[in-house]
């Protein structure tokens, strides 16, 4: 799938709900339901049932009820292809400024392990986050993160954020928090971060323009990039989206990647190939 805007920040596909109003290609004025696929900071790749023209400017509001009051300008960058519900749309925000999605983007972190986007279980605040060892492993077990909220103002426990559906909207109230993780403390001699491969084996997904999403196993991961099993095999130099960890049911950050190496691994059928994360 093409990028849908210029790249300003990690693309996080994401369910929310939208609202979008504006004269259609025929001249017609609507008001009509829309939702993203995709969010970055600056723009979006929606879903919208109605003919629209590139460089035409529309309105868009949130639907949950808890979030009507973000709404923004927005320009069609360009038509990306066709849904089940309608057109694809890329979308870029008029105001950078204007925090339409509810979520934080912080730049990257140089010992990032792994890239999610959590929700603080008390607050609700999301936040792209840039997972270091320790976390990703207390998110391995737990399925949640202890770290500090700036809205809450004390350490909360974060867990995945979660796309919102049509005809439920979940209560604040309605979640559990997960019980906080429970680390265990690093032993033996400081480890060259930039070097350090954490094996796991959380499940990826790959993107790649003009094919198909690729399921896969991820045997480690570092904050330089990662190495997974998959059943088809991706050039070396080709470029790629990956999100790891992945949940099909819950938010996933994408980040840019280069094939480093590929390699055939001919009694389990699969492929090994080991990636370097682009800036």
């Amino acid at each position: 799938m093409a990028s849908p805007v210029q790249r300003r920040s990690n693309r996080v596909s994401l369910t929310l709900l939208l609202e979008a109003a504006g004269i259609d290609s025929h001249g017609q004025e609507f008001r009509a339901p829309s939702r993203t696929l995709l969010i970055s900071r600056s723009g979006a790749l929606i879903a919208l049932n109605r003919q629209l023209k590139p460089s035409q400017q529309i309105h868009i509001q949130r639907r949950a009820p808890n979030e009507t009051h973000r709404h923004a300008e927005a320009r069609v960058v360009g038509k990306f292809g066709e849904y089940e519900d309608g057109h694809l749309y890329g979308i870029e925000l008029l105001d950078a400024d204007v925090d339409i999605w509810g979520v934080e983007f912080p730049a990257p972190t140089g010992e990032s392990m792994a890239s999610m986007l959590l929700e603080c279980s008390y607050c609700h605040a999301r936040q792209v986050a840039y997972l270091n060892e320790l976390e990703l492993r207390g998110f391995e077990i737990n399925r949640g993160v202890a770290r500090s909220c700036k809205v809450c103002g004390v350490p909360s426990i974060w867990i995945q954020a979660a796309h919102e559906v049509e005809k439920k909207v979940r209560s604040s109230r309605s979640r559990r928090a997960p019980e906080a993780p429970k680390p265990t403390p690093p032993t033996g001699e400081q480890r060259d971060r930039q070097r350090m491969r954490l094996k796991t084996r959380l499940t990826a997904c790959v993107r790649q323009a003009g094919t198909e999403e690729e399921l896969a196993v991820c045997e480690d991961v570092s904050p330089v990039g990662m190495c997974f099993r998959s059943k088809r095999r991706f050039d070396v130099n080709s470029t790629i989206d990956v999100a790891v960890p992945y949940s099909p049911d819950a938010a996933n950050v994408f980040r840019p990647a280069r094939i480093a190496y590929s390699e055939e691994i001919p009694k389990a059928g699969l492929f090994r190939h080991g990636t370097e994360y682009q800036k």
